[in-house]
């Protein structure tokens, strides 16, 4: 009983940690999307929620939810893992993602979304969508 406890208690604190760790990085994150869109006439979203086990599943569901978006980067807070989806209009060299991979690990979306952004063709504005989608 006093096992359960404990665990409930990491597993709160854990879960306040990534509210704090995601809300610290949440304005940062909607200026490099927005400044991104500006520059590129994408429409790039960022939805933050919980990836599970399969993350690479759960992120293809997520990108298949925001129809006109080139990129979707799904944020998974409380595991801090991360996964990138882009449209099948677009092609992202093995450098890019590489770069990319290593910018995510290190948590700095917000350059991850710069970097990647920088890579895509200008194109004019589309419909908009919404630049963060919290779960």
């Amino acid at each position: 009983m006093v096992k359960a406890g404990i665990q409930a208690m990491k597993h709160a604190m854990k879960r306040k940690d990534a509210a704090n760790w995601w809300l610290s990085q949440k304005a940062t994150v909607a200026k490099a999307v927005d400044d991104a869109e500006r520059a590129t006439g994408h429409q790039i979203v960022v939805a933050v929620g919980k990836l599970g086990r399969r993350p690479d599943h759960a992120a293809n569901r997520v990108a298949r939810k925001q129809k006109g978006a080139t990129l979707v980067f799904c944020v998974d807070p409380l595991d801090r893992r991360y996964e990138l989806r882009w449209s099948s209009t677009v092609t992202l060299s093995s450098e890019t993602l590489a770069q990319t991979s290593e910018l995510l690990a290190a948590q700095r979306l917000s350059e991850a979304i710069a970097l990647v952004a920088s890579t895509l063709p200008v194109q004019a504005e589309g419909e908009e969508l919404p630049d963060i989608v919290e779960d």
